[in-house]
């Protein structure tokens, strides 16, 4: 942030130093240098009490040079410190890099797919305490409006698993693509040989090698949806 006011703070305090010398040395009914000072705050900030005004052309011309460069300076500084701001803010929020968490024994989710949100909205029912990594920054501006403990990241990355607490959670579901799975499966393992992990299949073709991977347990969808149909149908 402070980079980026350095220009427009710089250019802000060149105005008022000219302003209030030119001012000074310009017009007769300004008598201090206190006086010049406070002329060009006024017209800096666009307040204008009307208790001094310039009478000479000269003044007048600086008056309007005063007001173009050290009113845009100014809105320009007050831009960058509202944007840093409202953007650390945000950044925190939405749980970015510097986000890491402290629980222990609980679930991790990685995956905001159907899957994944299916097991969240399970988990929450069952008022279990979870976090979900997620790299899709629109899926985690909703989590976050969702309330819900969320890390932003690849969860292929060590680091990422890290900020979400795997050498400390108790279980882990892993609800993406079948080699986006059998990657993160092994990075969690290698993290934390004890997890649990809960891995999702789309290809019971891939169980063995995710089973090989590290995963406790695979679940084909399709299949365990196609089973669950013919036992509604009471077949």
């Amino acid at each position: 942030m402070w980079t980026r006011l350095k220009i427009p703070l710089t250019v802000l305090l060149l105005v008022v130093i000219v302003g209030t010398v030119g001012f000074w040395l310009l017009e007769d009914n300004v008598k201090t240098l206190l006086d010049s000072f406070f002329f060009t705050l006024v017209t800096v900030t666009t307040i204008g009490y009307g208790n001094i005004t310039p009478q000479t052309v000269a003044g007048k011309v600086l008056t309007i040079g005063v007001i173009i460069v050290g009113v845009g300076a100014a809105l320009v500084s007050m831009q960058t410190v509202f944007e840093s701001l409202v953007g650390k803010r945000i950044k925190e929020e939405l749980g970015m890099a510097e986000r890491e968490v402290h629980k222990t024994g609980h679930y991790l989710v990685c995956g905001y797919s159907m899957v994944g949100k299916a097991i969240v909205r399970n988990l929450r029912e069952k008022k279990a305490d979870f976090v979900v990594v997620e790299k899709d920054k629109e899926n985690v501006r909703r989590m976050v409006e969702d309330n819900l403990t969320v890390i932003e990241g690849d969860a292929r990355e060590e680091e990422v698993l890290e900020r979400a607490g795997i050498k400390e959670a108790g279980c882990l579901f892993v609800t993406m693509d079948d080699s986006y799975n059998v990657f993160v499966t092994l990075t969690a393992k290698l993290l934390n040989p004890s997890l649990y992990v809960v891995a999702k299949t789309e290809n019971s073709r891939n169980i063995a090698k995710l089973k090989k991977a590290g995963a406790d347990d695979v679940v084909a969808c399709h299949d365990a949806g196609a089973r669950m149909m013919i036992d509604k149908a009471k077949l």
